[in-house]
C-alpha cells in the first residue's frame, strides 16, 4: 500500500499543482473511464480521477485530467517532466502517436520509486481544452503485459 501511494504521487502534472487553486478535473463531465477486468479493484485518491490496482501482482493503472492547464507544452516535455522525481529513470520508447483522433504521445520506462524499482508507461493527450494522462505502473519483474493498459485506454470515453 505505502508503494501505491508513493505511485500515486507519479499522477502526472499534479506534481505540479496542489491546493484551492489546483486544476479543474474533467472527470464524469468530460471524460470517464469505465474499465472492469477480473482482479483490477478500483481504488479512490484525491490526487487522481481514476485508480485500479491489480492486487495479486501490485500493477497499477491511472488517469488525470487538468482542464485549462498545460496547454502551452509540448506533450513529450510533459511527459518527461511527469517522470522528473523518478530516480534512474530511463526511458525504452518514446513516440508521437493518436488516441480517440488526437495527438498523443507514449512513453515508457523504468525507474525507482522510493527505492522500488518500477516499470512505467504514460499515454498523455489534449482534449477540449484539458490535459489528459492514462499511467500504467507495474513492479520490476512483473511479466509485460500490455493488455490491461490497452483495454484501460479503450474503455476511455470522452464526451
Amino acid at each position: 500500500m505505502k508503494l501505491l501511494m508513493s505511485l500515486l504521487l507519479l499522477s502526472s502534472c499534479s506534481l505540479l499543482i496542489g491546493g484551492s487553486d489546483a486544476p479543474k478535473s474533467a472527470k464524469g463531465s468530460s471524460y470517464v473511464v469505465g474499465f472492469k477486468k477480473s482482479g483490477w479493484t478500483p481504488k479512490s485518491d484525491p490526487r487522481s480521477d481514476y485508480v485500479m490496482e491489480n492486487g495479486a501482482d501490485g500493477r497499477i493503472l491511472l488517469s488525470n485530467s487538468f482542464c485549462d492547464e498545460f496547454q502551452e507544452q509540448p506533450l513529450d516535455q510533459l511527459a518527461t517532466k511527469t517522470f522528473s522525481s523518478v530516480a534512474s529513470f530511463v526511458i525504452k520508447e518514446s513516440k508521437f502517436t493518436t488516441f480517440q483522433e488526437r495527438e498523443a504521445y507514449r512513453i515508457l520506462g523504468s525507474g525507482h520509486v522510493d527505492g522500488v524499482p518500477v516499470t512505467l508507461e504514460l499515454l498523455n493527450t489534449r482534449r477540449n481544452n484539458c490535459y489528459f494522462d492514462f499511467l500504467a505502473i507495474s513492479p520490476a519483474g512483473t511479466p509485460r503485459d500490455d493488455a490491461p493498459f490497452e483495454d484501460f485506454l479503450k474503455s476511455v470515453d470522452f464526451r
